[in-house]
């Protein structure tokens, strides 16, 4: 969706910001056909093979994407998205889209899956057009905040699939990238393409193909204006979280960030203008007219902090599986570069953040390769795959697993508290791991001889416990029958739960026989264990242990910055931005501690 910003505010209203009620670029407008800038390659999809030895530094960052996908709070935890992938959006779908007229767009254009979304786009006379798709949608997702217009990486997969770079000076050129990819995904039958920002929207090639419109109300506006705090302040709820979340941009040269990347490019309409600034700040567009009230009309019309504060709870509704249910995902028809076969990537990345994980470094070779990947997954026959639901496995593993190890962290973390038994601790910890366990104890799985300091030093025993454990999900499966996407995401199950389990049963081998373990020794394997599991939890980084604590009051709900509100648009570095869980309260926008 096309954002810019009015008095200081985070808005993201291009109508308002143009000045105009109509579609901010016409059909006539020239497009150009996606080119790469790197030198023809020969590697295919077809030729592409896995890696024979397992990456588990991968793994875990596969299985956090793909098991993430279309959910709101892991891609707004993690904004850079990775993976691209095919999909369909189903007959009787309902979407909206928000404008200062009543006509249908007659060129690509957004629509949004919840009301809430297109409503914090309209101008102050605001025409709601509701439409439902009469034919299945093809699709592609791009996951992360792929909607939000930023240089931190949000638009990487969507810049290189257009332009073959990066382009920091597009930052605010949805409507040619949008025209690219309509033009793009016409050979492969693409109608629509699904991304995020507070809420998932759906970009529309053609409104004239596969849609019905329902409705097109002209109906009662919000105002421009914010209510004000107890200091006078205005707390517009993205003024708030600019204020309150961000913790300042370092001063950092945007030139030498970008330099590399844009040369050539068209100067900026303004002297050192941020590419993702669509004005000079303190000098914002005028605001258009307002929208006269209806005759015996009574009461003020909704305000900003309103309008921005349901768009949140709306966005919210997806945030944790299933997630945007709306949207349905060929998993065996994916893209991620997150795959150990980018091997420029693989390099690039390790040891950073993920929110620092870019495309910069992508090599011509790996370039095309994920073309070619691309290329075959959207040309395959739909019924040249496993049929497996890959959703359904994925989430198995985190529901059996996400609240136990992190509550065995928990418990961990405790045993240095003052007052608190290291024997019943460890007690505690026996039982949390018997449990996950329970299912590949088998019978007489136990260590070599009675002595209870043996456990930990012979571990053949618990072999068998750790490989029915690593397998128990995805054993029953063909690698024969799958497609190169589905073998690499088997392949990060089979090694995120090879790590879960080999922890687990590392653990086991000291728990075994605690009790008859001398009081004075215990406390050194809780140390122990704890390191274990807490190494765990960092390696997997699962976005549900990234939450408030203790949980938010019931006029209260869960927040972390999410674009425009507490993600600078000018911000150069991801680490500037303060991601930390925090309740904010439903009927004034005030962040607490």
């Amino acid at each position: 969706m096309r954002i810019f910003t009015e008095n200081s505010v985070f808005k993201w209203l291009c109508l308002l910001a143009l000045g105009s009620s109509t579609s901010s670029f016409s059909s006539a407008q020239q497009q150009h056909p996606i080119s790469a800038p790197f030198p023809p390659s020969t590697p295919s999809a077809a030729s592409a093979s896995l890696p024979s030895v397992r990456n588990e530094t991968e793994d875990n960052l596969i299985f956090a994407s793909v098991s993430s996908l279309l959910q709101q709070w892991p891609n707004t935890l993690r904004r850079n998205g990775h993976t691209i992938v095919r999909g369909t959006i189903p007959v009787g779908t309902i979407l909206y889209h928000a404008r200062g007229d009543r006509h249908v767009p007659d060129v690509p254009e957004w629509t949004g899956t919840n009301v809430e979304h297109s409503y914090a786009l309209c101008p102050s006379d605001c025409w709601m057009i509701t439409l439902a798709v009469e034919e299945e949608l093809n699709i592609v997702y791009f996951d992360g905040s792929s909607a939000a217009k930023s240089i931190l990486g949000h638009l990487d997969t969507q810049d290189m699939l257009v332009w073959g770079k990066i382009r920091p000076e597009k930052c605010l050129n949805d409507e040619e990238r949008l025209a690219f990819l309509c033009e793009w995904g016409a050979k492969y039958g693409l109608d629509a393409f699904v991304r995020m920002e507070p809420g998932f929207e759906v970009m529309i090639c053609d409104f004239r193909k596969k849609m019905k419109t329902i409705s097109i109300l002209n109906i009662m506006g919000s105002t421009r204006s914010s209510r004000k705090d107890d200091l006078g302040q205005s707390t517009d709820l993205a003024l708030v979280h600019h204020r309150q979340i961000t913790k300042g941009i370092p001063k950092k040269s945007l030139e030498n960030q970008t330099e590399t990347h844009i040369s050539g490019s068209p100067p900026a309409p303004f002297p050192s203008l941020h590419p993702c600034l669509p004005f000079p700040p303190g000098h914002p567009p005028p605001p258009p007219p307002r929208q006269p009230l209806p005759p015996h009309w009574q009461g003020p019309l909704r305000d900003q902090q309103s309008v921005h504060m349901e768009l949140l709870l709306a966005a919210a509704w997806n945030n944790h599986n299933p997630g945007e249910i709306r949207v349905k995902l060929d998993y065996s028809r994916l893209v991620t570069f997150y795959d150990p076969t980018f091997t420029s990537l693989v390099k690039a990345r390790k040891g950073l953040d993920r929110n620092h994980h870019r495309l910069l470094s992508l090599s011509p070779v790996d370039y095309h390769t994920a073309l070619a990947q691309l290329d075959e997954d959207l040309s395959r026959p739909t019924t040249e795959s496993s049929g497996i639901d890959w959703r359904s496995v994925l989430r198995t593993v985190t529901d059996r697993y996400g609240d136990r190890i992190w509550l065995l962290k928990d418990s961990l973390d405790r045993r240095e508290q003052k007052g608190v038994n290291s024997t019943e601790v460890a007690s505690h910890v026996r039982l949390q791991v018997f449990v996950m366990l329970m299912q590949y104890l088998i019978y007489g799985a136990v260590p070599p001889d009675d002595d209870p300091s043996s456990g930990g030093r012979d571990r053949e025993w618990l072999e068998p416990i750790t490989t029915h454990c690593a397998s128990a999900l995805t054993a029953g499966i063909n690698p024969s029958k799958l497609t190169r996407s589905e073998r690499l995401i088997k392949q990060s199950i089979d090694g995120v739960l090879h790590r879960i389990c080999s922890t687990l049963t590392g653990v086991w081998a000291d728990a075994f026989s605690v009790l008859n373990v001398p009081d004075e020794k215990v406390g050194k394997l809780l140390k122990g264990w704890s390191r274990s599991v807490n190494e765990l939890v960092d390696w997997l980084d699962w976005p549900m242990w990234h939450t408030c604590r203790p949980a938010c009051p019931e006029q209260m709900f869960c927040y972390i910055p999410t674009w425009p509100f507490g993600v600078p648009w000018e911000a150069v570095d991801p680490d500037s931005i303060d991601m930390t869980p925090r309740c904010i309260d439903r009927t004034n926008a005030v962040l607490h501690p």
